[in-house]
């Protein structure tokens, strides 16, 4: 049996061997045409009567990534697992507003032709995104035009002076739900139980384990944030579009938005046409011979960020917070090392912490604030609070001097929760393994997830949960200049917007990012400086090499769409104390 056992582990060792050499050898190659290759790229030529052309909205991200300098599209039929060539060139909110503010005061440019088939960025970015066209469009107009558009694609379109989908399009104008899948019953019946321990009852995050729905507390909390939106989204809709709020409300609960003639009926949409209509119309509205220059295409008119020997650096904190290192998340011992880089560069006067993080591991939390508080002694540091800087991801902003935040970012989430798995039953009764344990005495120091745990364990566990949202009230309380009682009745794992979190003194502006910077400069005082990005991104090659020395499966979806099994079987340390929040608005 070891025989065949040998012969079949060395047949997969030889496969897997000539599966890295080929892929390796595709690599060499298109490293050695792409470094031997003529410089192609051109310059960009703007023609009189030109068009903005923008049609992938997907692209903006939370920091600016080039295109891949390697083409390593190999155009092979069948997946490889352990290379991901899908990342494409990205630009920052910041980035977008410079195309956009300079496409306004460029007179080549006659308007914006908007078309938004590709949008799957977050609500918060859509606001940013429109009220960035809604200044452009006090210059000059823009013109929208889309097969389909949905619920985000349709908010950033309807400021535009003219909006058309194709007669058989769809548009998605409609109200915002929650939705969540809870786990209770089915590891019930993988005879699973899990052990939740919390402070604050609107902690909701880790209630997809032990309920089978909402809880009253969560209910409320979500409640509060899908009506500010909603709100928030009739309001523009309604202004824009020139129609009655109450009348919008109505025929959306009517489902009277969607189908093309109820929308054009309706004052959604201007026109249903066709794409080569559209081309028509634009050619009677801007001029016959109009061109279209693309987005991307059109940033490269912009300025180089030019060197200076003043420095600003922009530590980006994406993801969930875990600890270890790595590359996709806020892993503690990899910031930490881009922590003391910037610490140590004297070059750079001071500091932007980029959040946008719902949090994660207790530990790493803590270990990473305290990283930025020896940090922020040396330099000034603001944060400055993207989409969410909620739980785990609001503590490690605390250090800072300034908390920056846009007036729909999601914020707060004060408090901790603890989770606990007892498998016995799955071992004892559906897998039929029995354990036993031989030890010294009461306490040896570990928790065995294999038995129920015993009352003098949950009450350790407990402990320890009060004991870290205490520290949490207290880091929270220094950094706000408030008392632990003041924060308590903020916290508990509520969360607001970011100008409600304003109003309560838990951030200091409401802002974008581009005031973040400005108030950075004026921390250092410096007036020219150069922005500087930290974690470096990697290189083409570099992914590769990472995606190398990691495991990888068919499981790897499963994996990162839930934390908790991300957390026990990818992560060399399980923290079981959690600062986290996560919620899905549709």
């Amino acid at each position: 049996m070891n025989f065949l056992k040998d012969i079949f582990l060395g047949a997969i060792k030889g496969i897997l061997s000539l599966g890295i050499a080929f892929i390796m050898l595709l690599v060499f190659f298109s490293t050695l045409g792409a470094l031997f290759s003529p410089d192609t790229e051109e310059e960009v030529i703007i023609s009189e009567n030109s068009l903005l052309y923008i049609d992938n909205l997907s692209l903006i991200g939370d920091r600016d990534t080039k295109p891949d300098e390697l083409n390593l599209d190999f155009n092979i039929p069948f997946p490889l697992p352990l290379i991901d060539n899908s990342q494409t060139e990205k630009i920052s909110l910041l980035t977008f507003k410079k195309i956009i503010n300079k496409a306004a005061d460029d007179d080549k440019i006659k308007g914006i032709y908007l078309n938004v088939e590709n949008v799957s960025i977050s609500f918060n970015k859509a606001e940013k995104v429109r009220e960035i066209l809604e200044e452009f469009k006090k210059k000059k107009p823009i013109y929208s035009y889309a097969d389909v558009q949905t619920k985000n694609a349709y908010y950033i379109s309807s400021i535009s002076n003219f909006v058309a989908i194709s007669p058989p399009g769809f548009i998605s104008v409609s109200g915002f739900g929650i939705s969540q899948f809870f786990y209770k019953n089915m590891l019930d019946e993988l005879g699973i139980n899990i052990n939740l321990f919390r402070v604050g009852e609107y902690k909701g995050a880790a209630e997809t384990y032990v309920r089978t729905d909402f809880s009253k507390e969560s209910e409320e909390e979500y409640q509060y944030l899908l009506n500010y939106r909603m709100s928030n989204y009739l309001n523009k809709i309604s202004y824009s579009r020139s129609i009655e709020k109450d009348n919008l409300l109505n025929i959306i609960d009517n489902f009277e938005t969607e189908l093309p003639k109820d929308a054009l009926k309706n004052n959604l949409i201007d026109s249903l046409i066709y794409e080569d209509e559209m081309s028509n119309y634009l050619k009677f509205k801007v001029d016959s011979s109009y061109k279209k220059i693309s987005l991307l295409k059109y940033r490269r008119t912009l300025e180089d960020n030019k060197y200076n020997r003043n420095k600003i650096a922009v530590l980006y904190a994406i993801g969930g917070i875990l600890p270890g290192s790595g590359d996709e998340g806020i892993y503690s011992e990899s910031i930490i090392k881009e922590i003391r880089k910037i610490k140590k560069n004297k070059n750079i006067k001071s500091v932007i912490l980029y959040i946008n993080s719902g949090g994660g591991s207790a530990f790493a939390s803590d270990l990473i604030a305290r990283e930025l508080k020896l940090l922020n002694d040396e330099k000034p540091l603001i944060a400055y609070m993207s989409d969410v800087c909620a739980s785990g991801g609001y503590y490690i902003a605390m250090p800072a001097d300034t908390l920056i935040a846009s007036s729909r970012s999601i914020i707060g989430s004060i408090g901790v929760f603890g989770l606990f798995p007892e498998m016995n039953e799955l071992l004892n009764n559906k897998l039929k393994i029995t354990t036993d344990q031989i030890k010294t005495n009461k306490n040896i120091g570990e928790i065995d997830p294999f038995r129920p745990l015993e009352e003098d364990e949950k009450k350790l566990v407990q402990r320890g949960v009060n004991q870290i949202y205490t520290e949490f009230l207290s880091i929270v309380a220094e950094g706000r200049s408030m008392s632990t009682d003041e924060v308590d009745k903020l916290a508990r794992g509520r969360v607001f917007y970011g100008d409600k979190g304003k109003e309560l003194d838990l951030i200091d502006i409401v802002g974008e990012f581009n005031d973040a910077i400005k108030l950075a400069a004026e921390l250092a005082e410096i007036e020219e400086y150069q922005i500087i990005e930290y974690p470096k991104q990697k290189t083409e090659i570099e992914r590769i090499v990472s995606s190398l020395q990691q495991t990888s499966s068919v499981f790897d979806p499963l994996i990162e769409s839930n934390w908790i099994i991300k957390s026990i079987i990818q992560d060399d340390f399980y923290d079981p104390f959690q600062m986290r929040m996560e919620y899905k608005f549709d």
